[in-house]
């Protein structure tokens, strides 16, 4: 591993924090803790391919003024002959750019969770879990009860919903 440290800026609040430690276990290497990381993708028309395609219009449309009355199979012809100039450009041509690729990132602050629920309410998404909620989610995923809890030491067997819901978090 290297000592370099990414410097993650959140998108909505500025706010830059230092790479926390790395882990390849979820994918999102040094993120610190707490923060969202959202990747936007982005397909666009390739502004030179439409350029191709107006001048085509623009050539068949040109042709087939000159020559009003001509019957449909001239005027198919006139077609082809333009789409048969501009075949090896086209397919020089790719219609979309690159996909568009933009990543951005989110602190953990609590005073930007109300507009990260917001857009994740947007993507339809649900919203992140609150203060307290966090503590509990946390706290059954490393299978000790809530601190707020007391421990049942009767000996009594857990139930197979709660094993199966412990295991999967």
């Amino acid at each position: 591993m290297t000592d370099i440290a990414y410097e993650y800026e959140c998108a909505l609040t500025g706010v830059v924090a230092d790479g926390g430690d790395p882990s390849d276990d979820d994918g999102l290497g040094d993120l610190p803790v707490g923060w969202t990381r959202v990747q936007l993708s982005r397909r666009q028309f390739n502004p030179k391919w439409v350029l191709i395609q107006q001048v085509k219009q623009g050539m068949i449309h040109g042709m087939l003024e000159q020559t009003p009355d001509a019957p449909e199979f001239q005027r198919y012809a006139l077609s082809l002959q333009v789409e048969a100039q501009f075949h090896s450009l086209e397919g020089d041509t790719p219609m979309y750019l690159p996909d568009l690729e933009e990543v951005v990132y989110i602190s953990g602050a609590e005073e930007i969770t109300e507009s990260l629920n917001q857009v994740r309410s947007a993507l339809g998404l649900d919203p992140l879990p609150e203060g307290d909620e966090e503590e509990e989610i946390v706290e059954e995923g490393t299978g000790a009860p809530p601190a707020d809890e007391e421990t049942d030491d009767g000996g009594g067997q857990e139930e197979p919903a709660q094993v199966e819901e412990a295991q999967a978090v």
